[in-house]
């Protein structure tokens, strides 16, 4: 990268205007979100909110909850072993995981292991659809998730204390804690959770050997009122998990796997007349240990450090329209086995125009990455809402996106590519929205062309390189459901995702591996007094696993159900049961790796 692209990233860092009309009075919402600009910014994307009540049904893992409720197919080694997405038909490192704002995907690998995030963290998990890479960077093609910590102010004192436990010696354990006063917030959960994961392998005799699981979760965040005009957040998340890696229906494994992850984040927001400052400073930490002896101290391992600073300047015009300046810096430092000491840094800067109507709205956005190691295009989106009436609206959005090259991608020794280049798409979306007789209906077209992709390749000496090879195109639809509706004391609500994926190497015109065409989530809940249920219902098309579809895996559909009770009046204490697998369905998302049949769980929860 030319040095007067960090010098000029350096400049609008630090030098962060403190000006307007000082004699304003911003009023402060009851409830201050970790990334505003998710909601801000993202017009002609769909976002799907999953809120606590969603995620407590799923916990404690992120791909649990994902995988039933929104149209991200998954793939999944086993319960608490690894889990990658693909969201409309891209890659796992396509897909951006998004942290109070902050991308957290890892250095390493370019994506996110979906089962070492424990929802109970979070006050609610944001799916963002489409490209975003002009607010969140690398890997933001196929979509965005986001995890948010929300703060409320002059609520008191509020704690939660559950405990599950269930088949196969499974054991989660979780404490949150709130306090807010008139100008505090503060937060701290705790989260614990074991398992032997012996499952038996249904029809076959054998059982999951080497599967065992524990990890440990605490994250707490702070948020600070200085003044009408001021607040500081502080967010902490920390993460230790040890596990056997499990062996296939073929071939054993007595491997182990052990990775640590800490994220900080301190959040600075300033209100200056119509002027609104956003300042971010992060650091990042992620750990990782492989065993492939669980029983011997012989191991791999890697270690990568990322400090991250981000700015936005928003200047108000009018009451209509907006300018926002972005900019952001971001260095990582890797080291391990098989990559030695190395380090990256890279820089953005970007500008966002938005026009709101009365009923019409559009949003333009451009952004420029500055980097040493290679050349990205300039990103932009463009994207438009459009209310006909309280019971129809459209939405549109055309971006360019791109994934940068990871540290294994870069350094690997046994064949790592400095010359790679960034992989760019191109994507379009059309959406609808309805809203008829208590009914939120959602329906999106899709088309995304991926050149430039990132495929590790044998060579002729027999070693695996990393190359920027082929051009993949993914087009489709989506539609997100929903119907909730009291009558007396009886409350109902129904929701639904459907998917259709089309995901091609443009070359050969086969369906790209691990994308099922068809996927299908539905949930229904009921409540009286005390009582309440709740009924799950996913279906999976068939996956191609070889590049020449000649191999592939069933379709599949997995029920849950689950039962809640409450024994006080008050709802203070509630005690629950659920079954997962109902229809003891026997199923794999990676070949020769089935997963659990039939399994119960209880649970019994404290809220005071």
């Amino acid at each position: 990268m030319k040095k007067a692209g960090f010098y000029f990233l350096f400049l609008f860092l630090l030098n962060a205007p403190l000006f307007g009309q000082q004699d304003s009075i911003h009023q402060l919402d009851e409830v201050v979100l970790g990334d505003v600009r998710l909601y801000q910014n993202s017009r002609g994307n769909r976002l799907q909110v999953l809120q606590d009540s969603v995620l407590e049904k799923n916990e404690p893992f992120l791909g649990s909850v994902l995988k039933f409720n929104s149209p991200i197919y998954f793939r999944e080694n086993g319960p608490g072993m690894v889990s990658s997405a693909s969201f409309r038909g891209t890659s796992a490192s396509q897909t951006a995981v998004i942290w109070n704002g902050i991308n957290i995907n890892s250095q390493f690998t370019g994506q996110t292991d979906f089962n070492t995030l424990l929802t109970s963290g979070y006050n609610n998990v944001v799916v963002r659809s489409g490209g975003g890479s002009v607010l969140y960077g690398s890997g933001a093609i196929g979509g965005s998730v986001h995890l948010n910590n929300r703060f409320q102010f002059d609520k008191g004192f509020d704690h939660k204390l559950q405990f599950k436990y269930g088949s196969f010696e499974t054991f989660f354990g979780n404490f949150r804690s709130e306090f807010s006063s008139e100008n505090i917030s503060l937060q701290l959960n705790i989260s614990r959770q074991s398992s032997e994961n012996d499952y038996p392998y249904l029809g076959t005799g054998k059982e999951n050997i080497n599967g065992d699981y524990r990890n440990t979760g605490v994250s707490a965040a702070v948020a600070q009122i200085i003044n009408s005009r001021n607040i500081i957040k502080l967010f902490t998340d920390y993460y230790f998990g040890d596990r056997g890696f499990s062996g296939t229906l073929t071939a054993l494994s007595s491997s182990k796997y052990q990775d640590v992850n800490s994220r900080n984040l301190l959040e600075w927001q300033g209100f200056f007349g119509n002027v609104t400052s956003n300042l971010r400073l992060a650091y990042l930490d992620e750990t990782y240990r492989y065993y492939e002896n669980r029983n011997s101290d012989d191991h791999t391992f890697g270690r990568a450090k990322t400090g991250i600073a981000k700015i936005d300047l928003k200047y108000s015009l009018n009451d209509e329209m907006s300018l926002t300046g972005l900019a952001d810096f971001n260095f990582s430092e890797g080291e391990g086995t098989s990559i030695g000491d190395k380090f990256r840094r890279t820089g953005s800067a970007g500008v966002l125009f938005s026009h709101e109507l009365e009923r019409f709205n559009y949003e333009l956005s451009l952004r420029k990455e500055f980097s040493e190691k290679y050349n990205s295009p300039i990103l932009f989106s463009v994207s438009s809402g459009y209310e006909v009436n309280d019971h129809y609206g459209m939405v549109f959005n055309f971006s360019r996106n791109y994934r940068i090259p990871t540290l294994n991608d870069l350094f690997w020794y046994a064949g790592g590519n400095d010359r790679l280049r960034p992989e760019t798409s191109l994507q379009a979306e059309f959406g609808q929205n309805f809203h008829l007789f208590d009914v939120d209906l959602g329906i999106t077209v899709y088309w995304i062309k991926i050149d430039d992709l990132l495929r590790w390749v044998p060579q002729q000496n027999g070693q695996w390189r990393p190359e920027n090879t082929k051009s993949a195109r993914s087009y489709g639809a989506e539609a997100l459901a929903e119907w909730q509706q009291s009558f007396g004391e009886h409350h109902l609500n129904i929701s639904g995702t459907y998917a259709f994926t089309r995901s091609q190497d443009l070359e050969t015109k086969n369906q790209l591996i691990y994308v099922p065409r068809h996927k299908v989530t539905a949930a229904a809940g009921y409540g009286i007094r005390r009582f309440s249920a709740w009924y799950q219902f996913l279906y999976n098309g068939s996956v191609y696993t070889s590049s020449d579809n000649n191999y592939s895996l069933s379709d599949y559909t997995v029920s849950n159900l689950g039962l809640e009770y409450d024994l006080l009046k008050n709802r203070e204490l509630n005690l629950g049961v659920e079954l997962r697998n109902i229809w003891n369905t026997n199923y794999q998302s990676l070949p020769g790796r089935p997963m659990p049949g039939r399994a119960i769980y209880t649970s019994l929860t404290y809220k005071l």
